[in-house]
């Protein structure tokens, strides 16, 4: 049984929205979308922001993104390097186990974003992962951080129940996560969608746009931008 992260969702918000909003939308897509995780960017204006959802009652979980060579911290905030973050990406994808549904509207920026990525050594000898020079990476750390804890990513005791799972063939329900990378002056907040599925179909299963459900009834509340069409099957 092959395990497959499908992005069904993907989304930059306007430049310039101010961090409520921000926060206040996410909040309704996590109530359309029941038992998803949310994993933000705890990085530059990132913990200012992550309390702010605390504050709200939403418990996410931070990624200090860093360029170190491997994982530190615990609890709610855990520091992960980039080239990590990335490369795993880049694996999946040509693994074919990163699965980007064709039509969402994003879907072509992501791939150039994953082009645009390069390594390379500093004078001091340490390897960078980054975006070329002008170019944005929004996207795809919103997906790469939801990717890292779809794939069970600051949950020290993963691989042991997962092993379990499977002598027990358990079925192992999908899991959705919500990624968000916080923009800053000039740079917009972006937002992915992950589904982690243990797929019997393997590879050959195509991926799919993720719905939520739609909102309750009420007053139009800012920021009022386009409104996600989710709901899951």
């Amino acid at each position: 049984m092959t395990e497959v992260y499908r992005v069904g969702y993907l989304e930059r918000l306007p430049l310039g929205t101010p961090y409520p909003g921000i926060v206040a939308y996410i909040g309704r897509l996590l109530g359309r979308l029941p038992g998803a995780e949310l994993v933000i960017d705890f990085t530059g204006v990132g913990r200012p922001v992550f309390d702010m959802f605390r504050f709200s009652g939403i418990t996410p979980t931070g990624v200090l993104i860093t360029s170190g060579a491997a994982e530190t911290g615990g609890g709610p905030i855990h520091g992960v390097p980039k080239l990590d973050l990335v490369s795993r990406l880049q694996a999946l994808l040509h693994a074919g186990r990163l699965k980007i549904h064709k039509d969402l509207a994003e879907a072509d920026t992501l791939v150039r974003e994953l082009q645009d990525f390069r390594c390379e050594f500093t004078a001091a000898g340490h390897l960078t992962f980054n975006a070329r020079s002008g170019k944005h990476d929004d996207l795809v750390l919103a997906l790469a951080i939801a990717v890292w804890r779809a794939a069970d990513g600051g949950m020290s005791n993963a691989g042991i129940f997962r092993y379990y799972q499977k002598l027990a063939g358990a079925v192992v329900p999908p899991r959705d996560v919500i990624g968000v990378d916080l923009g800053q002056s000039r740079d917009p907040t972006a937002i992915a969608i992950v589904r982690r599925v243990a797929d019997p179909d393997g590879l050959q299963m195509p991926a799919a746009a993720i719905r939520l459900r739609n909102s309750p009834r009420g007053p139009r509340s800012r920021p009022t931008w386009r409104r996600p069409s989710i709901a899951m099957k």
